[in-house]
């Protein structure tokens, strides 16, 4: 297993942006695959319910990636961990989620935390994205 360094998170970091602005589904997973083959865990800040890492990532691709192109703001790597600033803009529109993620790296597991903001009321349907819709029973 590789070792886990600034440039490698780096790597990760920009690697995902642009494998998500390249509709290149393949290269996400790999990238993920790669820092994470032993766990993924992916958490929306201030859900109850948490799902699977994978089929989070996953999800979120297939149901969003021809409606999103991500636009990285700033990246930060300290040590194995980075933050991020991302905005996530609809395409054919001005509405943007804002979105600060926290990652952190150790050997085979990544752990990444979601902060959403929403966007002005009404702006769109915001039950279709897991970070905002309701809790499911």
């Amino acid at each position: 297993m590789n070792p886990i360094t600034p440039e490698r998170i780096e790597r990760f970091m920009h690697g995902q942006a642009a494998a998500w602005n390249a509709h290149d589904k393949a290269g996400l997973l790999a990238l993920y695959r790669e820092v994470a083959a032993e766990h993924l865990s992916i958490e929306y800040v201030g859900r109850a319910d948490q799902a699977d890492g994978w089929l989070v990532i996953e999800e979120m691709y297939d149901k969003h990636n021809a409606q999103f192109r991500l636009e990285q703001v700033t990246t930060i790597v300290n040590g194995n961990e980075a933050a991020a600033h991302h905005r996530n803009c609809i395409r054919d529109s001005n509405i943007v989620i804002e979105s600060i993620e926290t990652y952190r790296f150790e050997p085979g597991r990544l752990y990444v935390r979601y902060f959403l903001k929403a966007p002005e009321a009404g702006a769109v349907d915001l039950t279709q994205f897991r970070g905002f819709a309701p809790a499911q029973d």
